[in-house]
């Protein structure tokens, strides 16, 4: 027995002349009637999109938008982080949080150094050098947030999102504060954000 199957789609447009010579200009087509088709028995999400994409051209929009819109469709809340990081690791992308989180290490690591080296030329002093509060300071701003995610009861779902990963199912959303951002808005039990458990790690 042997598969097959088509995809085809059909793009039709009709100018309406409002001037009141009641004819169209020399540059107008009074009608355009397209109709696009394709095999699909064997057709990849990619050449998919592409043949979505030449459609696109012709109703008129530009590769920026087009590119914007399967973008959208593939980087969005509604999708799960994990295939998301798949998919950015698929195409040498980055996630913005993995960017965020790289950047909070980096600027860990450079505190650290410059509190080693105010060590190193300042070997006998009795303080704290400067570099070395500011390192410490880095260091208590983690501890501080790290215990706000352990000891959240209910958090907003910007902060839930931001620290911990929403799993389907049956939500008591309300207004009240924020246990982590200290805002008034729609705030959840932590449990539906995984008890902000992936924050938690992260800050450990």
């Amino acid at each position: 027995m042997t598969y097959k199957a088509t995809l085809k789609v059909q793009f039709d447009t009709e100018f309406v002349n409002q001037s009141s010579y009641g004819v169209y200009d020399d540059e107008t087509l009074p009608e355009e009637h397209y109709t696009f088709e394709v095999p699909a028995h064997d057709l990849n999400t990619i050449q998919l999109f592409r043949f979505f994409g030449t459609v696109a051209r012709t109703m008129g929009h530009n590769d920026v938008g087009i590119m914007k819109g399967a973008a959208s469709l593939a980087f969005n809340d509604m999708r799960n982080e994990e295939d998301m990081k798949r998919v950015a690791d698929e195409f040498d992308l980055k996630m913005a949080e993995d960017y965020a989180k790289e950047l909070r290490k980096m600027q860990d690591e450079i505190y650290d150094l410059k509190a080693k080296l105010s060590r190193l030329e300042q070997p006998d002093n009795p303080q704290y050098t400067d570099e070395e509060m500011d390192a410490l300071c880095s260091s208590a701003e983690k501890a501080e947030l790290r215990k706000k995610l352990v000891d959240a009861d209910v958090v907003c779902f910007d902060c839930g999102k931001k620290y911990g990963e929403y799993h389907d199912g049956v939500s008591s959303v309300y207004e009240g504060k924020c246990n982590v951002c200290g805002e008034i808005k729609s705030i959840t039990e932590t449990r539906d954000f995984k008890w902000l458990q992936k924050g938690i790690k992260e800050l450990s």
